[in-house]
């Protein structure tokens, strides 16, 4: 026990009310992690060729149960004792920003109530202890041996030999038992809450370990993978010379490792990366913060590619994986359940990939710059539209709400005279607001003549751009940017507004428009111009609701989460939906290409419109 002379250290009034509430707190889906990361630690440390890491099944009174075994220093039965409790571990200093001396136990114990099995080889001898949730208290299960005596940790190396394990070396595994006896915790780790599929294992592990340590090799065993015997599990770093098309890392001035990844689409199962191939996890492209060797905040599927433009990856995002691995000096910390990262200053802010966009858009390579411009759509030209956008924006003054550098970087002026001016003698040329700098070396003797290093004013700095217009057709375009069913997206950060072209009401426009021009005496060119204005009306209109939205940053009513809900899909679908009041100048535009004025009366259009509706 630690004395304190100076104070009175304070007591735990409830100690079995705090330990529960530390587990039952722990995120279910940290358990595989925290069991792995000591598997890891411990095997790292067995002599080399023998680190080993092993997941497998094992039938436990006829139901599959998890294993996670693990070669290194084995624990004795004293050490196995002072283990299990909170705040406890072996051969670890506990720290605040390193080991906790909690996690496997307090991660996995929520989903493992009826008990999670503890066994440990050292020096030959193997001792075993079960930990569970008994009268709504957790702690090490109390059994009887044929004496009568009770006991918390036993001697089980008998039993083990009989079952023909070795013991020649040291070895720790732990057994999920789950929370009932017949629950299996190989398929149903959680107890169906959440529900896992048949590869949650090697996903999950790949989702979350970058980098193994040095020598130390992990098999998932028959029935804890989806295909067929045993298979060694890789993490991505492993597998980038033989399953990635192209790879990169661009070390940054401030040390952050940019990973740029592209695995290239399979040509054996569409809508697949080539990585799958012989792959016993996920193969989508993923967005993550890397640190100590973990990925945090992970990005994946239609939550990813929702998400790259702001990246600068507007297209191919289904294929570019991006991965900011932060330096181990980086000023962060986990949280409690390193479920997260935070910034260790302030108010320590849970770190986000998006906080790493515009470092991430900053340092693409040349070759993904290319490969995203191959996996752009055709589209016809929509800069006619953004000039009017663009006009709109000037007329409202909206300024942008920081500025931003120009990529070009500043323009430098020769040293020397310039037209228009005459030579005052020597002097450094720099003027100063109180007189006393020296001379500048030349004097203007043209008005006209523009001065030296100057260049044309910008008019419009720091004035919002008009959003850069990029119309969707594909169904797998729509669906990777999230607007299935929606009008458009805006990506603030980028300037990129990205239109479905499916959109209904575009349907609707093009529907009634060629009705009202049936008569036109060339229907092909009639059906073309219809569908070309009826599409050109939806993006001017879903153009000018971004414009409005981001003209309500000069209201200070209108705080950012504000512009952000008038700038959401939503928002731009309610705009494009009111497509009739476009209807008249896409009449006029279509009049005077086809001579063809809009058959009937304005109460005969109205019915029309009606019944069309």
């Amino acid at each position: 026990m630690t004395s304190h002379s100076a104070i009175a250290p304070l007591k735990v009034g409830d100690e079995d009310f705090l330990v529960a509430s530390m587990i039952e707190r722990c995120p279910k889906t940290m358990m595989l992690r925290e069991l792995t990361m000591n598997a890891l630690e411990a095997a790292r440390l067995a002599p080399e060729n023998e680190r080993l890491v092993e997941i497998r099944p094992y039938e436990h009174n006829g139901a599959s149960k998890l294993v996670i075994w693990n070669t290194g220093t084995g624990m004795s039965a004293l050490e196995l004792h002072q283990m299990c409790d909170i705040a406890a571990s072996i051969g670890k200093k506990k720290s605040l920003t390193g080991n906790f001396g909690m996690g496997a136990k307090v991660a996995s114990l929520p989903s493992n109530q009826h008990g999670m099995r503890y066994r440990s080889c050292k020096d030959g001898r193997v001792s075993e202890v079960i930990l569970c949730k008994r009268e709504g208290a957790y702690g090490r299960l109390r059994r009887k041996d044929e004496d009568g005596e009770v006991h918390e940790v036993v001697d089980v190396t008998a039993a083990v030999v009989s079952d023909g394990c070795d013991i020649s070396s040291d070895w720790t595994e732990v057994m999920l038992l789950g929370n009932r006896s017949e629950q299996d915790t190989v398929r149903d780790p959680y107890d169906g809450d959440p529900v896992q599929d048949t590869q949650w294992i090697a996903t999950y592990l790949y989702h979350r370990f970058y980098r193994l340590p040095p020598g130390v090799r992990m098999v998932l065993k028959k029935g804890t993978n989806k295909l067929d015997g045993n298979r060694g599990f890789e993490p991505i770093t492993a597998r980038l010379e033989r399953h990635f098309e192209k790879y990169e890392t661009v070390t940054t001035l401030s040390g952050i490792k940019i990973h740029y990844l592209y695995d290239a689409p399979y040509d054996k199962a569409t809508g697949h990366n080539r990585s799958i191939s012989g792959a016993i996890a996920s193969a989508v492209s993923t967005c993550a913060v890397v640190y100590r060797d973990e990925m945090y905040d992970v990005g994946k599927g239609r939550g990813w590619t929702q998400n790259a433009p702001i990246f600068g990856i507007p297209f191919g995002a289904r294929h570019i994986s991006v991965h900011i691995e932060l330096p181990d000096d980086a000023p962060v910390i986990s949280d409690g359940y390193r479920q997260f990262l935070r910034y260790a200053g302030g108010e320590q802010d849970q770190i986000s990939t998006k906080d790493f966009a515009e470092t991430v858009r900053d340092h693409r390579p040349i070759w993904l710059l290319d490969l995203i411009r191959s996996f752009a759509p055709e589209s016809t030209s929509s800069n006619d539209i953004r000039d009017e956008l663009q006009k709109l924006l000037n007329d409202l003054q909206v300024q942008r709400t920081s500025p931003r550098v120009k990529g070009s970087g500043p323009i430098l002026a020769e040293l020397g005279k310039g037209p228009g001016a005459e030579s005052r003698g020597d002097g450094l040329g720099d003027s100063r607001l109180n007189g006393s700098g020296d001379p500048a070396g030349h004097k203007p003797r043209d008005l006209t003549a523009i001065p030296t290093g100057a260049k044309r004013a910008d008019m419009f700095v720091n004035m919002e751009r008009a959003p850069e217009i990029i119309p969707l057709h594909d169904d797998a375009e729509i669906e990777e940017k999230g607007v299935k069913g929606r009008a458009a997206r805006y990506y603030i950060d980028t300037g990129q507004l990205f239109i479905n072209m499916q959109y209904p009401a575009i349907e609707k426009m093009r529907a009634l428009l060629e009705m009202e021009y049936a008569s036109a005496a060339d229907l092909d060119a009639m059906r073309i111009l219809v569908q070309q204005n009826a599409e050109r009306s939806i993006m001017l209109r879903v153009g000018r609701a971004v414009v409005y939205a981001l003209a309500k940053q000069l209201m200070k009513e209108w705080d950012s989460v504000a512009v952000e809900r008038a700038l959401s899909p939503e928002s731009l679908s309610v705009a494009a939906d009111d497509y009739q009041d476009s209807l008249q100048t896409a009449r006029r535009a279509l009049g005077a290409r086809l001579r063809v004025s809009k058959p009937g009366t304005d109460a005969e259009y109205s019915v029309a419109l009606e019944d069309h509706q």
